[in-house]
């Protein structure tokens, strides 16, 4: 049995990417469960249209098609997944991934899509495997799988369980992606130090239950080891010439010792590596001692996920997070000369245009070297998502609208041309600021690649539609 698995891609305003370690952990227990013959395709990286994805399918004529899919690249799925029925009728097409996890019984009324995987899918798929490979007609049982019956009703098993050991889960399949074509796109975070870099997740789950993030992973937070963490990285640098690591985890910090075991064994084994952490620490429970280790350790850049300086907001969105405690350890991962980046929110439900302010203000303030200002994003699944349709607003069903970098989703009381002033003022008040300047040109790696750069990303935040 050949199983093809594609990353699939809608082009937006900021073309960032990491490698699609979702895929790669499905290709690699596949393999580990039996199933060797597995094909990994990237449209991302590759920057293929529907079409192009489809003829390297029907090139490698695959059993199994599985795609996967963010909420905004849903239409990009749909596309491809016609476009194999079309071409290659007998394969069997398999969604997963974010969207299709919240959407599937959405995803299923395509008569092009077979299954769907939802949640954390390596046994769910694998067993899934099995059962065509043994000609298996009838799917109850089979936990985290939608499907459609004989009658042509759609049925949704029972969640599967996540894994709970995760050093029991092979390394993602660093085999089958092509490191080269990764060292020559721009990557999630944007600045790095080293072009040869990889992703790495070392954990799965955040505890907290803020309103507006995703539930992919589920609210039970777990880990692997430092060993096992280690283990990777050393095959990642040994086997593939890494020299730059990108933490991708919701939380990294959640465990403190355990982070600290993870930066003391990169210290002892001497690889001097390039870290950054683009996905965020929780700024509240960010300890000086772990910032030290892992500047040690090669960190030079790290995210500290704000959303909003009101108090009043961090209540409505669940955050909960203890503003003063944010700003001090701010500042003491900016004194250890480590580059510190704030991700921001602004359009609430009930913001105020005073409380958008509020923010920005606070923003520009700190001690972040760098900063964005995002608009919020009611995600299919999400409990903001639930919160705004239970109220009555009307949310886009055109996918391609939940783009990150770009939506106009306005759920605020706060007029939509006065956000887009507000943004734009945000970016001008935070950056325009001699001392900042100096601040960022004095740490950034890479100058003469990442200041022409980052000058034009400004001026599309600041001053471009």
């Amino acid at each position: 049995m050949r199983v093809a698995l594609v990353q699939t891609y809608h082009p937006y305003t900021q073309f960032t990417h990491v490698h699609p370690l979702g895929v790669m952990m499905i290709a690699a227990n596949a393999r580990a469960q039996g199933f060797p013959d597995v094909h990994l395709l990237d449209m991302k990286v590759e920057d293929w249209t529907p079409e192009q994805a489809a003829d390297a399918l029907v090139r490698l004529a695959p059993d199994v098609v599985g795609l996967s899919a963010m909420t905004y690249e849903a239409g990009c799925m749909h596309a491809v997944a016609q476009l194999v029925k079309q071409r290659l009728p007998r394969a069997k097409v398999v969604c997963g991934g974010p969207h299709p996890s919240v959407a599937a019984e959405d995803v299923l009324r395509d008569p092009h899509v077979d299954f769907v995987v939802r949640g954390e899918g390596e046994f769910t798929f694998a067993e899934l495997l099995a059962g065509l490979r043994d000609g298996r007609a009838e799917w109850s049982g089979c936990q985290g799988l939608a499907w459609r019956s004989s009658d042509g009703a759609i049925v949704q098993e029972p969640d599967r369980p996540p894994p709970q050991n995760l050093d029991e889960l092979p390394f993602p399949a660093w085999d089958l992606v092509d490191h080269a074509k990764y060292h020559k796109v721009p990557r999630g975070g944007v600045i790095y130090a080293h072009p040869e870099f990889a992703t790495l997740f070392s954990s799965r789950a955040c505890p907290w239950r803020c309103t507006y993030c995703h539930n992919s992973y589920g609210k039970t937070f777990r880990e692997r080891s430092a060993q096992h963490v280690l283990a990777e990285i050393e095959l990642l640098v040994t086997r593939y010439g890494v020299k730059e690591l990108v933490f991708m985890d919701d939380i990294f910090n959640f465990r403190p010792e355990r982070a600290k075991q993870i930066a003391q064994g990169i210290i002892d084994r001497g690889w001097k590596l390039a870290l950054t952490f683009p996905n965020g620490f929780r700024g509240d429970i960010l300890d000086e001692e772990l910032v030290v280790l892992l500047k040690r350790a090669g960190m030079y850049r790290c995210m500290v996920a704000v959303e909003s300086a009101s108090p009043r907001l961090q209540k409505v969105m669940k955050k909960n997070l203890k503003i003063d405690k944010v700003r001090r350890i701010v500042d003491f991962i900016a004194a250890q000369g480590v580059m510190v980046h704030g991700a921001f929110m602004l359009g609430f439900p009930t913001e105020t245009e005073d409380e958008m302010e509020e923010t920005i203000r606070w923003a520009a303030a700190s001690s972040f070297h760098t900063a964005a200002f995002f608009r919020v994003i009611p995600f299919k699944g999400t409990e903001l998502f639930r919160q705004v349709e239970h109220a009555g607003y009307e949310l886009p069903t055109d996918w391609s609208r939940y783009e990150p970098y770009q939506a106009e989703i306005n759920l605020s009381a706060v007029p939509e041309q006065r956000i887009l002033r507000l943004r734009k003022k945000a970016y001008r008040s935070f950056y325009l600021n001699p001392k900042r300047l100096w601040r960022i040109f004095e740490l950034i790696p890479q100058k003469r690649t990442m200041l022409p750069y980052l000058t034009l990303l400004f001026a599309r935040r600041a001053y471009a539609r």
